[in-house]
């Protein structure tokens, strides 16, 4: 095999960088569902654009919710069920919600005219949790919101100590899964 020349190497850098020049692909049409209906995210508003580039993206084959199906065919084949989360030593995976005593405060964003904020407020109401209640309606809560990245109300976001978000919540029955199973002196 022989050698190439420094001046060899810088020629045919060029040639490999004018031919990636000239390379043109076909565009790619991306759809996404989009208030109950599937169409070109090219079509979208600016808004909703906006929205899809903040959606969080998800595997099924990695959710709690698969782990538990594929456990319950397990058990109906008499095998070993798969473990619902990689060990703790393992820096891939979390478990879904962080331990509910490191829950320090929440803060609660409301709309006057939001249907399914009083049931929201009211059960926040009834918990032994400090925080407080932000309407963006105002100037003031909007801007918050928007700093926070709140879309929409009812939104109840927990934080910890460390002023760290923990987790959100959008419902009544959102809440209750994350919060029933603990008693008010597990809370910070």
């Amino acid at each position: 095999m022989s050698e190439k020349t420094l001046q060899e190497i810088e020629k045919e850098i060029a040639e490999t960088q004018a031919e990636l020049a000239n390379v043109h692909g076909d565009d790619c049409e991306v759809y996404a569902r989009i208030v109950g209906y599937y169409r070109a995210v090219r079509n979208w508003n600016k808004g909703k654009k906006d929205e899809y580039k903040l959606r969080k993206l998800f595997s099924i084959s990695e959710s709690p919710a698969q782990d538990e199906k594929e456990n319950a065919e397990a058990e109906s084949l008499n095998t070993e069920p798969k473990e619902a989360y990689i060990a703790e030593d393992s820096a891939q995976t979390a478990p879904l919600f962080p331990k509910h005593e490191e829950i320090a405060y929440y803060e609660l964003y409301t709309r006057e005219s939001c249907p399914n904020c009083p049931a929201v407020k009211n059960y926040m109401d009834n918990i032994s949790l400090e925080g407080k209640s932000i309407n963006v309606d105002t100037k003031d809560g909007l801007d918050s919101a928007a700093a926070r990245g709140v879309l929409a109300t009812p939104t109840v976001i927990f934080y910890n100590t460390m002023n760290t978000e923990l987790f959100r919540a959008h419902n009544t029955q959102e809440l209750q899964d994350l919060l029933e199973p603990l008693s008010t002196a597990e809370i910070a």
